[in-house]
């Protein structure tokens, strides 16, 4: 099956129920932030350097879910080279990740690579609908794999000033692998998330 071509990312939110990548998710990574800009850059790179260690010791499936948020604090940090070669070996290693794609095609906007990230979006759009009526075995996976590493991201936003803001963090991350286990259908994909959920929340409160 030929990828459609000409496919913008406005246009793949308008069409579909989720919507891959991380620089649009309600976190206030992607907002102004209300504190000062050198206080934002150090709590990014503590974060950082806790994803790092985790990468190195975690072996779990949750590995690319890491790497695309490394990528993400790299481009806050103006590291723009350096997100864009983390996001590029994600989707070498693993063409079917939604996320790394979607985050690919935002830094190539960056770098005002308008080609290059509308071939981006071509194939979030392809795989997206690698079945004609978007509901194959294989959709619904990738949909859970990338909704659940959203899910995980939210236990490493910056800026939580109260436990209110940590709860908040929470239940949004578990509200996305609400959508997670839905869209995976399967008792072993339930289970799988499931325990994301609860380490989900260990983090959360670890690193908030």
């Amino acid at each position: 099956m030929e990828e459609e071509p000409g496919v913008d990312i406005d246009t793949l939110i308008d069409e579909f129920e989720y919507f891959p990548g991380y620089f649009h998710l309600e976190m206030n990574l992607n907002f102004e932030s209300c504190i000062p800009a050198n206080c934002r850059r150090r709590d990014i790179k503590l974060k950082r350097e806790v994803l790092q260690f985790q990468l190195e010791f975690d072996s779990s499936f949750q590995h690319c879910g890491i790497r695309n948020l490394l990528g993400v604090f790299s481009f806050y940090l103006d590291e723009i080279n350096k997100a864009k070669e983390i996001f590029i070996n994600i989707c070498n290693q693993d063409p079917n990740n939604l996320n790394a794609w979607a985050n690919l095609s935002c830094v190539y906007d960056k770098l005002n690579m308008e080609e290059e990230a509308t071939q981006c979006a071509d194939k979030i759009s392809y795989l997206m609908k690698l079945d004609t009526d978007g509901d194959s075995d294989e959709t619904r996976l990738m949909a859970a794999r990338c909704l659940a590493e959203q899910g995980y991201a939210h236990a490493f936003d910056v800026g939580q000033m109260t436990d209110q803001d940590n709860m908040e963090k929470l239940i949004m991350g578990i509200s996305l692998y609400d959508k997670a286990v839905a869209y995976g259908k399967t008792q072993d994909l339930r289970r799988r998330e499931e325990k994301l959920v609860l380490h989900n929340g260990v983090s959360l409160y670890e690193v908030g």
